[in-house]
């Protein structure tokens, strides 16, 4: 039972492999990455750490992550790593496309249509009274409209003497 099938310790060699050439991969591609946001100077502290940290594992260890269950067994990456590199990639390419990071909305910034419409009031004449020069009475102001009454609306029936 002490023995090691040549298939499976074949397989094992061939996965250990895999996975080193996949650790190379993606400590280049991370290099690269921070070396390019580095130079547009869009490189955040904590990416410059996460970056740093991320890559000396990766040569270390041929793995960016201890735990199986957050990434898959033959993988150098866990799903969050991936998560953030490829973000950091989306803000590569951003840079170099001159967009920078793009922000949409629901709404247009700018109307795009602006309808051409003319102030009436500024058609007519000043109509009002001339003002009382001096000492001369000015005239009370208008009284002002009665309020609606506040509350729920309700209905009234009045009943009249005639029927129809």
């Amino acid at each position: 039972m002490d023995e090691i099938d040549p298939e499976v310790e074949k397989q094992r060699e061939k996965d250990r492999r895999a996975k080193a050439r996949k650790a190379r991969a993606a400590k280049r591609k991370l290099e690269r990455l921070s070396k390019d946001l580095s130079e547009a100077d869009d490189l955040t502290e904590w990416e410059e750490e996460f970056a740093g940290s991320l890559s000396e594992r990766l040569e270390k260890y041929n793995s960016g992550f201890y735990d199986p269950e957050k990434g898959g067994r033959n993988e150098a990456l866990s799903y969050g790593q991936k998560k953030i590199v490829s973000q950091l990639r989306k803000k590569d390419k951003d840079n170099k496309s001159g967009k920078g990071l793009r922000r949409t909305g629901f709404k247009s910034k700018t109307p795009k249509f602006k309808p051409r419409v003319r102030q009436l009031d500024d058609d007519f004449e000043d109509t009002r009274l001339p003002q009382p020069l001096g000492d001369q009475a000015v005239p009370p102001p208008a009284a002002a409209p009665p309020r609606p009454p506040v509350g729920k609306p309700f209905l009234r029936i009045v009943k009249t003497d005639k029927t129809d």
